[in-house]
């Protein structure tokens, strides 16, 4: 190869360039770079000249290794261009051209161009042999001919980037130098980890051999200064707030966030003498306010915010550290403060070996990590434990109290446009809803309102809905509930009303003080101040106590109805166990499930779980009366609506009797009530003979509601079998069959009767 040709072509041609001028924009000083580059692949040619020479003419050079390559190879030239006139030009001209490009990107900064290459040094704290690597990746990305030139030197054109020997080849002059290439090449470090491609074909290859890739990201971000382009697996798992929108409003917990940017002002002031790094872990219910406080935080001190899901990265099908460092050194490129969202994925319940991997990579990245950080999760975690490199600062945020409550009902219906008439303070003492959620609730009952055709078109502004229903509201209410009730229970749809309850008057009475108590919660906890005189038992229980069929499963609808809460039934099968502790472990999770929804729990057959305590005589004694006292406790600390039903007053622990505010008794109906009850069974729709005597069948026959409900039901089947209207006969005839199934024996008046 004639030297004086490759000299020829890479002399810089105009130097006046150098004399006090900065670089217009990236690009030039990428012409530069490359300029700077050619002068290094120079360098290394004369230092390899003398061995090239002899294998110039061998037709099978890098097929095999020669004797005299052998020898070559252990005995070395390496300094034998030393003393070369040509190498001693290139040396010369290599140093100047470091010299002048250092100078040009002084005066190009303290003018304000922005410099990719310089921007991205400065940002991830690059070293000098980690910003010459960078340089030589991105050769090939600027121009294709240094993919045949990598394969020239690394004697194997299928290779179209440099290898880590290479560039230690390029860049180094003595030993220090190649133990700095090293350490710069370590996959801790900021290179391996933000700048370069992981493939994982080169990994069983050694250091010197592996390629050296710039990632895509890096690519975009060095030629085309785009801070903003992040990767697709990036895109996938944040989202970017932006300093210059501002958020909406913080509608509880201002005091909270002025406390927070307070704290952050004196941290990062700047005459203080020693800074820590921060963390703020936000913890708290869906809804309540973590990520909007983290961004109201954020755009106090100008700076944008870097959301991303952490449950989404951890099922990430790419290695969750590869995935995480992205995610880092996006924040680091767009300079914004790193919000992690859903941390509680990291802390299953039952961590196992890969969870606890995912854990350790996390922390381990963090405490690398320099800016200040949001941790944001559900549930509160132990994080100071694990992240011990910054503080970490602890933030529970609630659910709102009642009077907040009420209030946020009401200003968001403002702001929704709704102009129905509702009680907001009982809404709000029925949803225990944060903010997040009660908004949720408005956009939700808008279209159910639109869909079942009861608002006005959808074309309309949001000012203009000022009809949304009040049933689609409370469908939307608790479509914001989530919750596992179904595992142990099942759900209730509440279909009967007041004029379905057939019951004394005085028992009436006690149902409807029991639903007020629900209603004025507010006003007496909380306005008149009872709550601070009650540290439990602000709840509400009711036992219903009455023989099989007389309305108890009817009336507890009737009051879910009335308050308009889901009602769920205990299902007993899957509370009580065998084993020691697991019906207690049932029962919690029963009522914590609960308090989620505020549901009206109701447990049939309570004599199973109520039952009196018993004198312990053995073990299984002993756990019983503990599974007794347990639900004691439960009872009183739960806030919602227990319901107990019985056939058997007597059979109840008197400790329950005392604890429980309202006891109805559901007396057998005597014929005046069974007569309504009778009546009530059969729709208007219903086609009545005319020889029907409900008085006499009431008269006649002592049966319960529950009874007299499947009489009317066999009786109408019975009638539409024949073809008629439902008559005595088909009264009578389903009377007898539901008398003998119960296994009671008719007297001969009652079968003179039939």
């Amino acid at each position: 190869m004639n030297s004086d040709r490759l000299n020829g072509i890479i002399t810089i041609e105009d130097e006046k360039r150098w004399d006090g001028q900065g670089y217009a924009n990236g690009w030039e000083h990428y012409a530069d770079e490359l300029r700077l580059f050619d002068y290094r692949l120079q360098r290394l040619y004369f230092s390899r000249k003398k061995r090239m020479d002899v294998w110039r003419d061998d037709p099978y050079q890098g097929l095999f290794v020669s004797e005299e390559e052998f020898l070559d190879l252990i005995i070395g030239h390496a300094d034998d261009w030393a003393d070369d006139p040509e190498a001693a030009a290139v040396l010369e001209q290599l140093e100047n051209l470091e010299r002048a490009i250092a100078h040009r990107l002084a005066v190009s900064v303290q003018a304000g161009v922005h410099m990719p290459l310089l921007a991205a040094v400065n940002t991830f704290g690059l070293r000098g042999r980690e910003r010459d690597f960078v340089v030589a990746a991105l050769a090939v990305e600027m121009d294709r001919k240094y993919e045949r030139v990598f394969g020239f030197l690394q004697d194997d054109l299928t290779s179209k980037h440099p290898n880590a020997s290479l560039l230690i080849q390029l860049n180094c002059r003595n030993a220090a130098d190649m133990m700095e290439a090293r350490e710069a090449l370590a996959s801790s470090g900021p290179l391996a980890k933000y700048f370069l491609h992981r493939d994982e074909t080169s990994a069983a290859k050694s250091l010197l051999s592996q390629p050296i890739v710039l990632d895509r990201r890096m690519v975009r971000y060095l030629l085309d200064g785009s801070g903003s382009d992040p990767s697709e697996v990036v895109k996938r798992m944040t989202q970017r707030f932006n300093s210059d929108s501002p958020p909406e409003p913080l509608r509880v917990d201002q005091a909270l966030q002025q406390q927070m940017q307070a704290f952050v002002r004196g941290m990062y002031d700047p005459e203080r003498s020693m800074r820590k790094r921060l963390a703020f872990h936000i913890w708290g219910p869906s809804g309540a306010g973590k990520t909007l406080h983290a961004k109201h935080c954020c755009h106090a001190f100008g700076k944008s915010a870097l959301i991303a899901d952490m449950a989404a990265m951890s099922l990430a099908e790419r290695p969750f550290a590869e995935v995480l460092d992205e995610v880092l050194r996006e924040a680091i490129l767009q300079q914004a403060v790193l919000c992690f969202t859903h941390v509680e994925a990291l802390f299953p319940e039952e961590p196992d070996a890969a969870a606890q991997h995912k854990l350790r990579s996390f922390v381990h990245s963090l405490n690398g990590y320099g800016g200040l950080l949001f941790l944001l999760a559900n549930k509160q975690l132990k994080l100071s434990a694990d992240i011990k490199e910054r503080w970490v600062i602890d933030m529970e945020l609630k659910v709102p109290a009642s009077e907040d409550r009420e209030a946020l009902w009401k200003s968001l219906a403002a702001e929704f446009g709704v102009s129905m008439s509702v009680d907001w303070r009982i809404i709000g003492d029925k949803f225990r809803f944060t903010a997040g959620q009660i908004r949720r609730a408005f956009s939700l009952a808008q279209g159910f309102t639109e869909w079942t055709g009861a608002g006005m078109p959808a074309v309309r502004s949001i000012a203009a809905y000022g009809a949304i229903d009040e049933q689609a509201l409370y469908e939307a209410c608790f479509m914001q509930v989530q919750h596992r009730l179904e595992k142990k229970a099942s759900r209730i749809h509440s279909k009967y009303s007041w004029e379905d309850v057939i019951l004394p008057g005085e028992q009436k009475e006690q149902l409807r003080n029991a639903c007020n108590q629900m209603k004025y919660r507010s006003i007496v906890y909380g306005q008149w101040g009872f709550e601070r005189k009650l540290a439990y038992g602000k709840g509400l229980s009711m036992l219903f106590a009455g023989p099989p069929g007389t309305g108890k499963t009817m009336t507890a609808q009737v009051v879910a109805k009335e308050l308009q809460l889901e009602l769920y039934k205990i299902d007993l099968s899957q509370v009580i166990s065998k084993y020691i502790g697991e019906t207690e472990k049932n029962l919690h999770e029963i009522f914590h499930e609960a308090r989620l929804s505020n549901a009206i729990l109701f447990f049939d057959e309570t004599d199973a779980l109520f039952g009196k305590r018993s004198e312990v005589k053995d073990s299984h004694d002993k756990y019983a009366n503990i599974e007794t006292a347990y639900l004691l406790q439960k009872m009183e600390e739960y806030d919602g609506i227990s319901v107990l039903a019985t056939n058997l007053l007597g059979n109840i622990d008197d400790a329950f009797i005392r604890r429980i505010n309202y006891i109805i008794k559901f007396p057998f109906p005597d014929a005046d009530y069974r007569e309504k009850i009778w009546r009530s069974m059969f729709p208007a729709e219903a086609p009545i003979g005319e020889d029907v005597d409900f008085k006499l069948i009431a008269s006649k026959f002592p049966i319960a509601g529950g009874g007299i409900k499947n009489i009317a039901v066999s009786a109408a089947f019975l009638a539409a079998d024949a073809g008629t209207p439902i008559l005595m006969k088909h009264l009578l005839q389903a009377v007898k069959h539901e008398l003998l199934k119960t296994g009671k024996l008719l007297t001969k008046d009652e079968l003179d009767f039939f």
